[in-house]
């Protein structure tokens, strides 16, 4: 591994063995390295983590700006699809 690239910087993580386990099997599966898998890991974890704060975002400005369907309109709704909504399920 090559922690002298421009713009990357060495970190430790303590894992489960299990957890190695199963990261070194995907390893020689993909025929990637231990450090390319976490890599991937964690970038995709961060990529899904900040859409997601950001649709979280985008839907609270919607609630404070009165952008937001009234119960009958969400009733309404489930009706056109054969749902009723004041009926308990089983």
């Amino acid at each position: 591994m090559n922690t002298t690239q421009i713009g990357t910087k060495a970190t430790t993580v303590r894992l489960e063995n299990a957890t190695l386990e199963r990261l070194d099997g995907m390893a020689r599966a993909t025929g990637r390295s231990r450090s390319y898998l976490i890599k991937d890991a964690v970038d995709r974890y961060l990529d899904y983590e900040e859409w997601f704060a950001e649709q979280v975002g985008k839907g609270l400005d919607d609630v404070r700006h009165g952008r937001i369907a009234s119960p009958e309109a969400v009733q309404d709704t489930f009706a056109r699809f054969g749902v009723d909504v004041d009926k308990p399920t089983d």
